[in-house]
């Protein structure tokens, strides 16, 4: 089962929604992929776009490169960037050019553009500093990083938008949701988008990771949980330049905690920001997109220190941080227009313990909330602007106030006075004029009630990370069964599943079908002669061979022993023939020139060909076919393919 469900991915890359490179950029990271594929190669393909070709040498000219001299031929940009950079580097831009507007209402195209960048470079940077991932690996990480909210937005542009209107910033809580209407979530589908396009596993691994980091110690973490915690430090990073004054200490103290977890020095933090700050504009001016502005570090260091102090300070209207509270202890909204009124509550509620923000109104109140997200509001219900049953209803109205403790503070105790508070949306009542007992008495049956609410929070949170990796843990598990540990390559189990989805599919659709299966000649002398170690490197060295050679849409897998067998998709007869034998020679080819060049015969494989035709009763038949059109290449002295036609038997080409 992959993240992102395969059933379920393909349903949405079947809308043709979904953010995608351009066909350039996919067949350059295809090329990057082939040990067989040349700088010209590349360099011819990327020239058929004019506007990445440009961005291509502009960064191979930039600082950022390395370089020294000037390069102005794309060949040359591609030698100094190495060809795995340049189709990363190609995949971020043509994905930047394509997709920076849309239509989801309440989808900020700017801010994600925004944020995507700054992820890109302070992922790079964090890397070059802890060296365990390389630089450019991070920056494209970083960049496709949150590509699957973009995705969702794409393809449910109404529904997503409505998720967001109501949305309360909390990361875990907007993945439930999306699960619950999409039937997956932006990181899983981040990293099904990232395999469906080719990239490393050590990306789409460190996505699923993001949940669960930080549990290991720094020495014991694997590369991906490593990754994966330089992303959440390069996403305090960016929330810090791009969110509201409001946040500012929280978020700041969120990055220091972060980065310190990746056994960095917190002294180094502010060159480091300025370094991201600055890289960060010239990458927006490079892409001509037009995304917001990075502030200093310096002025964002200031806002969040000057926040601090504001808080310490107690200063009314304001949310008090104090770190050394209890965890019982509460933040208590006050809402009362009588002053008098206003500061004996505050005063008793903080006598016991607990933090206060006071409003004068109900409109106050309800703009404060937002901001500071209080546990517990205490109400008066006949206030100015808004009063007491408004507020209760509009805070309902919010995700965050529905965990909200409501405390409605009435002059009249009649029953269906106190019936409209409840059905307003109030959790209990006090009656003026206010006595301490009963006020907090009323707090602590708050304090109960919230306590078990982060109980339960806190255990979800942990089934959250475990369920992150698990999935992570099922997928290593499933991708273990399905593949051949010393190629590779897909074993015979995966190729039974395949396979019985293709020929499906050819039932129901029609089309065409075929099927090779290769064989090392003389496999046995090899083994027998120079041992098993070095019969495994010849298996490793054309199973290599073979899938830098195969197209994309075809089914390579390790059959068993010295066979391969391949199943090619939408190719007749003559195709498979002509591919079969492109494979033969390049193999022999290849093992001619390479390490094996001391054996007295190069290394060659036979091939047997066939191909499905209407007489075939099942997919069995088509294998069967293959496996006589092998035996017969054997007989006839090997290194040759054999195509087996099931109408006529007829031998289509037998090539040394």
């Amino acid at each position: 089962m992959m993240y992102t469900t395969s059933k379920r991915f393909d349903e949405l890359k079947s809308t043709g929604l979904l953010p995608s490179p351009t066909g350039v950029a996919m067949e350059i990271l295809r090329l990057t992929q082939c040990d067989s594929s040349t700088t010209e190669q590349m360099g011819i393909t990327i020239q058929a776009d004019p506007t990445l070709a440009g961005r291509v040498l502009k960064y191979a000219n930039s600082s950022y490169a390395g370089g020294r001299d000037p390069v102005v031929a794309i060949t040359e940009a591609i030698v100094r960037l190495g060809t795995r950079t340049v189709g990363e580097l190609v995949l971020g831009f043509s994905l930047l050019s394509s997709s920076h507007k849309g239509c989801c209402a309440n989808f900020d195209y700017e801010r994600f553009w925004s944020k995507s960048l700054i992820l890109a470079v302070a992922t790079k940077a964090l890397c070059k500093l802890t060296k365990v991932v390389p630089e450019n690996e991070g920056f494209t990480c970083g960049l496709l990083s949150q590509i699957g909210r973009l995705a969702l937005a794409s393809v449910y542009p109404d529904q997503y938008a409505g998720i967001l209107s109501s949305w309360n910033a909390d990361e875990e809580e907007l993945k439930c949701i999306e699960e619950r209407v999409f039937l997956t979530n932006h990181d899983e589908l981040t990293a099904a988008m990232m395999k469906d396009w080719g990239l490393p596993p050590l990306f789409y691994n460190a996505i699923m990771f993001k949940s669960s980091h930080g549990n290991s110690p720094s020495d014991e973490r694997s590369r991906e949980e490593h990754l994966s915690l330089t992303l959440s430090t390069a996403d305090r990073f960016a929330e810090l330049w791009l969110s509201d004054a409001g946040k500012l200490q929280y978020l700041y103290q969120e990055m220091i905690r972060c980065y310190e977890s990746l056994g960095l020095e917190s002294s180094g933090l502010g060159k480091l920001s300025q370094e991201v700050a600055e890289e960060s504009k010239c990458w927006a001016d490079m892409l001509c997109l037009n995304v917001r502005t990075v502030p200093e570090f310096r002025e964002v260091l200031e806002q969040s220190t000057l926040q601090g102090r504001q808080a310490s300070t107690q200063a009314p209207n304001e949310l008090e941080c104090d770190a050394e509270l209890e965890p019982t202890s509460l933040h208590v909204m006050v809402v009362e227009d009588d002053p008098v009124q206003l500061r004996s509550i505050s005063k008793q509620v903080t006598d016991a313990g607990h933090r206060v923000t006071i409003a004068v109104d109900g409109k106050e109140a309800l703009h404060l909330a937002l901001e500071t997200n209080p546990d517990v509001v205490i109400t008066d219900w006949i206030m100015p602007e808004m009063d007491g049953l408004e507020l209760c209803r509009s805070l309902r109205q919010e995700r965050f106030g529905r965990e909200l403790y409501l405390i409605i503070v009435t002059s009249n105790e009649e029953e269906e006075y106190l019936v409209e508070a409840f059905e307003a949306g109030a959790d209990d009542y006090l009656v003026k004029p206010l006595l301490p007992r009963p006020l907090l008495a009323r707090i602590r049956a708050a304090t109960r009630i919230i306590d078990l609410q982060r109980e339960v929070q806190q255990e979800r949170k942990q089934i959250r990370h475990m369920t992150a990796e698990l999935a992570v843990a099922n997928r290593k598990l499933e991708e273990a069964a399905l593949t051949d540990a010393l190629t590779g390559l897909h074993n015979r189990r995966y190729f039974s599943k395949r396979f019985k989805q293709e020929w499906a599919a050819l039932s129901r659709q029609g089309g065409s079908l075929a099927c090779m299966l290769l064989d090392i000649d003389r496999f046995k002398n090899i083994n027998d002669t120079f041992g098993h170690d070095v019969g495994d490197s010849v298996l490793k060295e054309v199973a290599t061979t073979l899938q830098n050679a195969m197209r994309e849409t075809d089914i390579l897998c390790r059959y068993g022993g010295e066979e391969f067998i391949v199943l090619c998709t939408n190719t007749d007869h003559k195709g498979a023939a002509r591919g079969a034998e492109r494979l033969r020679k390049i193999i022999a080819n290849r093992m001619r020139r390479g390490a094996f060049e001391q054996f007295e015969n190069s290394i060659t494989v036979s091939i047997g060909v066939a191909s499905y035709n209407n007489e075939m009763q099942n997919k069995d038949q088509l294998i069967k076919a293959a496996d006589q059109g092998l035996y017969k290449a054997k007989e006839l002295g090997r290194n040759q393919i054999y195509c087996i036609d099931e109408m006529t038997l007829a031998e289509t080409s037998m090539l040394k």
